[in-house]
C-alpha cells in the first residue's frame, strides 16, 4: 500500500484483528485491548452521527492524556470529522481565540479544564470524567454498541482528509491551525516504528501532552505496531511516573529533562532493569553531554531527535554516540522523509552551504486553517520550508543552526544563537545557557547570553569572555550576559528565546 492509503482508522483496524487480546491502552485503572479499544471507538463514532456531526465538522478536545482521548480523535476521523486538540495550558483568552477560529460543533472536556472555556464558542459541550467510573455519560456512550444512527461502513474511507488541527505556538503572532491528513499521521507513526524497529511487545511511557505533536507521533507509532500505550496521569509527579515505568514494564518514552532528571536520585535501576529507549528533542543544540548519565549509569539509551508540528512530530533521528560525535547535529532523516537545504528563492545549496532547512514527505501538513498565505509561505516550493536554518554533509546528515527569525545580525555579520550555546555547554560550572540578540546603538544587534551556573560554582562575565576567545569569531562573543536562576522553556523544552529578547539590557551586564 501507498503511505497516503493508510489512517489511523486502518491502523486501528489491523490492530483490532491481529493483536485483538493484547493491551492497547492503560489509563489509571482502566485496561483497554485493542478489541475493546476499536468497539468504543465504533460506538462513540455512531452517537456522534445521532448528534450531527458530519464530515469536515469540528470535534474540540480538551482532556487529560489517556483512553478518551485516544477514543475521541479515533472516532472523529472515523467519521471525517476534524479534532481540534487544545492545549489546557493556554489561558481562556486565548482557547477562546482559537475556538472562534476553529468554530468547533462539539466539545470534550474534563471537569477540571471546563472553566477554560469560560466566554469560548465551544458548540455542543460534553464533559469527560478522568476516573472512568463506568456510569458516567462517555463511559455510557463508548460501552453501548446498540448505539445507532446510519451504518459507518456507508462511510468512505478518506485517508487524506484532515484527521487533526492542533495549533502552533504563534511565536510571530496569533497561532495557525496546522491541518494534518489521517494518512500523514499513519505515515508519521509507520516511519517512527520502523526505524526504531518497533513490535508489537513495544510499551510506551506517554508522557507528553497529545495535544502536542511529539506525544501523538508516539502513540500513533504504537498504533503502527500494535504496541501497547501506558498513559501517565496528569498529576503524577516524577516518582509515580518512575513507578508506573516499572510496574508495566515500559520500553521507551520521551521524558524530557523535567521529568527524567529527578529519576537519578530515586533508584531508577530496579531489579537491574532500566530497559528503556528515551526520545529527546534536543539534537542539534550542542548539549548531549547533559544525558551522559542515563546512558552510563541507568544502561539506557539516549536518542536525539528534530522535527516540527508541520510534519507530524520527529523527522530526524540521531543516537547518542553520533550526537557526542557532533553535537549540533540533527542526524539523519525517518525513512518516510526528505531533507534539503534551500536558499531564499528556493534554490537547492549542496552540501556544507548554510540555508534553510527543508522537508517533505508524506508527513507534512495540508496547510494551516484558512490561512491561505501562510500555507503558500510555507509549502510553495514543494518543500516545507521549516524556518530553521541549517546544512547537510555529503552523507545527508543535518545540522541545526537556529531559527531564521532568530539569527542575529550585528555589524553585517551572521551569528547563529547555537554558535554561542555550543560554547557554553563545554563549561562545566555551566547548568544552562541562552542567547538572542539585544538593540545596539553601534551594531544595529548584539549578542546577550543568559546564563544558569551549577550549584556551587562560580563564573565571572570576564572569566566567560576569556573562555570564548580563540573558540569563537570576536563579533559573535556575547557583549552582554545575565546570570539567573532558570532559562524560560517550553513544555518540551526548547527554549523560548523571544522571551529572553524582551528583558532589558543594563550596563552592569556588559562582558567587556
Amino acid at each position: 500500500m501507498h503511505p497516503r492509503d493508510f489512517s489511523l482508522d486502518t491502523l486501528l483496524a489491523n490492530c483490532a484483528q491481529r493483536h485483538a487480546h493484547r493491551l492497547a491502552t492503560v489509563d489509571g485503572t482502566q485496561r483497554l485491548t485493542w478489541s475493546e479499544l476499536d468497539a468504543r471507538v465504533a460506538s462513540l463514532a455512531r452517537w456522534m452521527l445521532s448528534r450531527g456531526i458530519a464530515p469536515g465538522d469540528r470535534i474540540a478536545l480538551l482532556l487529560t492524556d489517556g483512553a478518551p482521548f485516544l477514543t475521541v480523535l479515533l472516532a472523529a476521523g472515523r467519521i471525517g470529522a476534524i479534532a481540534v486538540l487544545l492545549n489546557w495550558r493556554l489561558a481562556p483568552a486565548e482557547l477562546a481565540w482559537i475556538c472562534g477560529d476553529a468554530e468547533p460543533a462539539m466539545t470534550f472536556v474534563n471537569p477540571r479544564f471546563r472553566d477554560l472555556l469560560a466566554g469560548a464558542q465551544a458548540g455542543e459541550v460534553h464533559e469527560v470524567d478522568e476516573a472512568h467510573a463506568g456510569d458516567g455519560l462517555f463511559e455510557s456512550l463508548v460501552s453501548d454498541c446498540r448505539v445507532s444512527a446510519r451504518s459507518l461502513e456507508a462511510l468512505a474511507l478518506v485517508p487524506e482528509r484532515p484527521l487533526y488541527m492542533m495549533y502552533t505556538s504563534g511565536t510571530t503572532g496569533r497561532p495557525k491551525g496546522c491541518l494534518q491528513a489521517g494518512s500523514a499521521v499513519a505515515a508519521s507513526g509507520l516511519g517512527f516504528a520502523q526505524h526504531r524497529g518497533f513490535r508489537h511487545d513495544e510499551v510506551l511511557l506517554s508522557v507528553n501532552p497529545l495535544f502536542h505533536v511529539v506525544g501523538m507521533q508516539q502513540v500513533a507509532a504504537m498504533l503502527a505496531c500494535g504496541g501497547t500505550s501506558v498513559f501517565a496521569g496528569r498529576d503524577d509527579d516524577s516518582a509515580a511516573i518512575l513507578d508506573l515505568l516499572h510496574r508495566e514494564g515500559c520500553t521507551t518514552t520521551s521524558a524530557f529533562p523535567t521529568i527524567c532528571f529527578p529519576w537519578a536520585a530515586m533508584e531508577p535501576v530496579r531489579g537491574g532493569r532500566m530497559p528503556l529507549t528515551n526520545y529527546t528533542g534536543g539534537a542539534g543544540m550542542g548539549r548531549p553531554q547533559m544525558y551522559e548519565f542515563i546512558e552510563r549509569d541507568w544502561d539506557a539509551r539516549v536518542v536525539g531527535g528534530y522535527g516540527q508540528t508541520e510534519i507530524c512530530g520527529f523527522a530526524t533521528f540521531i543516537d547518542y554516540p553520533q550526537m557526542l560525535e557532533a553535537p549540533r547535529s540533527i542526524g539523519w532523516t525517518l525513512p518516510h522523509v526528505q531533507m534539503t537545504v534551500l536558499d531564499p528563492e528556493g534554490n537547492h545549496l549542496p552540501p556544507g552551504e548554510e540555508g534553510e532547512l527543508a522537508l517533505r514527505g508524506p508527513s507534512v501538513m495540508l496547510g494551516y486553517w484558512r490561512n491561505p498565505e501562510a500555507s503558500e509561505a510555507a509549502l510553495g516550493h514543494g518543500w516545507l520550508r521549516t524556518g530553521d536554518l541549517g546544512t547537510m554533509d555529503a552523507s545527508g546528515r543535518g545540522y541545526l543552526l537556529g531559527r531564521a527569525k532568530e539569527l542575529i545580525k550585528t555589524g553585517g555579520e551572521n551569528v547563529y544563537p547555537a554558535e554561542v550555546d555550543a560554547v557554553f555547554a563545554a563549561m562545566p560550572e555551566v547548568a544552562d545557557a541562552g542567547c538572542c540578540g539585544v538593540p545596539d546603538r553601534q551594531w544595529g544587534e548584539a549578542v546577550k547570553a543568559f546564563v544558569v551556573l551549577k550549584p556551587g560554582h562560580s563564573l565571572t562575565r570576564e572569566e566567560i569572555t576569556q573562555r570564548f576567545k580563540g573558540q569563537i569569531a570576536g563579533y559573535k562573543r556575547p557583549r552582554y550576559i545575565e546570570f539567573v536562576d532558570r532559562l524560560p522553556r517550553d513544555p518540551i523544552g526548547k527554549l523560548l528565546r523571544r522571551e529572553l529578547s524582551v528583558r532589558p539590557v543594563s550596563p552592569d551586564q556588559a562582558a567587556d
